[in-house]
Formats: structure tokens, C-alpha cells, sequence
């Protein structure tokens, strides 16, 4: 008793130290498929997104490793799009079929469904960054193909342009892993990076600001 009185202290505390300067605008969260087919690992999920919309992060991409037989991939995609389909999340997930990555909306918010967590949230399902890598190149060379460019105007910027996901998150939480994955390997390079000591099922609110502290404190060099 008296360690959660303590705990929560010290979690109301953080709360008030991390609030309001260098917030960390874009953050991605990595976990593999285990963490969201437990027993509580969707509502840990969405009690995360909840965390950080209550500390005004703009922007969370979730990457699901899908860490089976190849044999067994799709239908372990399709168990966690079901899943996160019943949550009133509002996020556009990606997965990847014969045709590249396709994108799922989780609910229809033209019909004004779902929870607005203030939150633009991403979730991709074992779509990594070696397979977004190699679409984007795909989808340059077509162009070549084409005739719509010429292989002289392939730069960097026409290969960012060419990626799923846009934006470079400032941190990258890996959670309960010493390594990171592929996802995301053309954006990250100057994230900052984080390996959590616990898994997702057991993160708490507390573990999570204390993240967001480490994050703050740290001096960002962006390779220099």
C-alpha cells in the first residue's frame, strides 16, 4: 500500500517535470506480436497512446514484429488487425500483401467512430523497413520504366518521398528488446533510442515519463 502511495507521488511528480518543454513531437513505439496477443496487451496499447496524448505527443507510430513461420505470418497479421479493430482507437494501419503495403483504417471516421485521442497514431503490422525500402525503390524504378524520370533524378529526396511513413520520430522505444528492428531504418537514423527493462504487458504510466525524462535530458548530436 504505502508502495503505490510512493509510486504514484512519483509518478504525479514526473508528470509535472516533463510537461510543457522539449517534448519529444514524434515517438515510435516497437513491440512484437506477443506483447499485443496477450491477455491485456491491447488495452495496454491503448493506455499507452492515452499517456502520451495526456503529455501532448503529436504523433506515435507502433511497429508489431510479427515474429513467426512464414507459414504463419498472415494469419498472425489478420488475428492483430481483428483485434485492434474492436478498440476504439482511431489509427491507419499498414501491412504488406503481393501488391505492397496496404492501409486499413481502423474505424470509419467519416461516420465519426472511434476515440479522438489527440494523437495521430500509425500502427504497422510486420511491415518493416527493409520491405518499405524496397517498395519505395520499386516504385522509382517503375518511374524509370515509365519514362517519367530519368535514373539521374534519383536523389535521397525522391526516396523519402517514395516511403510509407514521412515523418522522423525524435524516439524510438524499443520495448523489452535489446535490439531494435529494421522498421524505420531510413527515418531513424538521428532518434534518439530507448530499451525499456520491462515488457509492454508490464509497462506502467511511471515507466513511461521516466522514458520521457531520460528522453529530455539527453543532448541530441544528429550524428555530429
Amino acid at each position: 500500500m504505502l508502495q503505490r502511495i510512493y509510486e504514484r507521488i512519483y509518478e504525479n511528480r514526473l508528470r509535472s517535470l516533463v510537461s510543457g518543454h522539449n517534448m519529444p513531437a514524434g515517438l515510435t513505439l516497437v513491440m512484437t506480436e506477443s506483447d499485443v496477443s496477450t491477455p491485456g496487451g491491447i488495452e495496454k496499447l491503448r493506455s499507452f497512446v492515452l499517456w502520451c496524448a495526456d503529455i501532448g505527443i503529436e504523433s506515435l507510430i507502433v511497429y508489431i514484429a510479427v515474429i513467426v513461420d512464414e507459414t504463419l505470418k498472415r494469419d498472425a497479421t489478420s488475428q492483430i488487425i481483428d483485434r485492434l479493430a474492436k478498440t476504439d482507437l482511431i489509427a491507419r494501419m499498414y501491412v504488406r500483401d503481393d501488391h505492397g503495403a496496404r492501409m486499413i483504417s481502423t474505424v470509419d471516421q467519416d461516420k465519426g467512430e472511434g476515440m479522438d485521442y489527440r494523437v495521430k497514431l500509425d500502427i504497422s503490422i510486420g511491415y518493416g523497413g527493409k520491405l518499405e525500402l524496397t517498395d519505395a525503390i520499386k516504385g522509382i524504378l517503375k518511374k524509370v520504366e515509365d519514362g517519367e524520370i530519368d535514373l539521374d533524378d534519383i536523389n535521397t529526396d525522391m526516396i523519402e518521398s517514395h516511403l510509407i511513413f514521412k515523418y522522423k520520430p525524435d524516439l524510438v522505444i524499443r520495448a523489452g528488446g535489446k535490439y531494435l528492428t529494421d522498421f524505420l531504418i531510413w527515418q531513424t537514423i538521428y532518434s534518439e533510442l530507448y530499451f525499456t527493462d520491462v515488457n509492454f504487458a508490464e509497462m506502467r504510466r511511471l515507466d513511461f515519463l521516466r522514458i520521457i525524462r531520460d528522453y529530455q535530458k539527453r543532448q541530441r548530436r544528429y550524428g555530429r
